[in-house]
């Protein structure tokens, strides 16, 4: 069963963050979706619904917030994910 990564969108900044926390859905999204599209007509699962309420954290403004709007809070399959920069090839020098 694939472990989908929880971003949200950012209200202070535009930009999209992650919270550094995994669930698991079968079948889930084969893209980036929020829970309201993702879910739309269907019941969510627990796992999935336990994330409003979580506490968010914006990397540019430093501010917190609360996760309480299902728009905001975005599905991202393993496959779309942006590599961390620890996972980044590296390029060798020109010299």
């Amino acid at each position: 069963m694939p472990a989908y990564e929880i971003y949200f969108r950012c209200g202070d900044c535009q930009r999209e963050h992650t919270i550094h926390t995994k669930i698991h859905l079968n079948p889930g999204p084969d893209r980036k979706q929020s829970l309201a599209e993702f879910f739309v007509g269907r019941t969510m699962p627990p796992q999935a619904s336990s994330l409003q309420g979580h506490r968010a954290f914006c990397l540019k403004t430093g501010r917190k917030f609360k996760l309480d709007n299902n728009e905001q809070i975005l599905l991202v399959p393993p496959a779309n994910r942006a590599p961390l920069p620890s996972q980044l090839p590296l390029i060798p020098d020109a010299t």
